[in-house]
C-alpha cells in the first residue's frame, strides 16, 4: 500500500486541490483554505509534501502547501545544512 492510498484526499474532487487558471483570488483563497483543512488531518502529509517537492510539482494544494509555499519551502530546505 502507498502513502497515495492513505491520503485524506482520496476519492476527493480534485477541483478542491486544483483550481481554475481563471480563478478570482477570494475564491482560490477559499477553496485553498478548504484543501488546508483536508490536509491538516491526512496522515501522509509529509510524504506528500516530501513528493511534491522532490518532482517540482507547481500546481496544486500538495501536503498542505500551495505553489508558492511550496517553492519557499524549497528554497528553506536549500538553504538548510545538510544532517550530520
Amino acid at each position: 500500500m502507498s502513502w497515495l492510498d492513505r491520503a485524506a484526499c482520496q476519492g476527493m474532487d480534485a477541483p478542491l486541490f486544483f483550481g481554475p487558471d481563471t480563478e478570482a483570488r477570494p475564491e482560490r483563497e477559499i477553496r485553498e483554505a478548504k484543501a488546508k483543512a483536508v490536509c491538516n488531518l491526512c496522515p501522509v502529509r509529509v510524504q506528500c509534501l516530501d513528493h511534491a517537492l522532490r518532482n517540482s510539482i507547481r500546481y496544486g494544494i500538495w501536503g498542505g502547501l500551495n505553489p508558492e509555499e511550496r517553492s519557499r519551502e524549497r528554497r528553506r530546505r536549500a538553504r538548510r545544512p545538510a544532517a550530520a
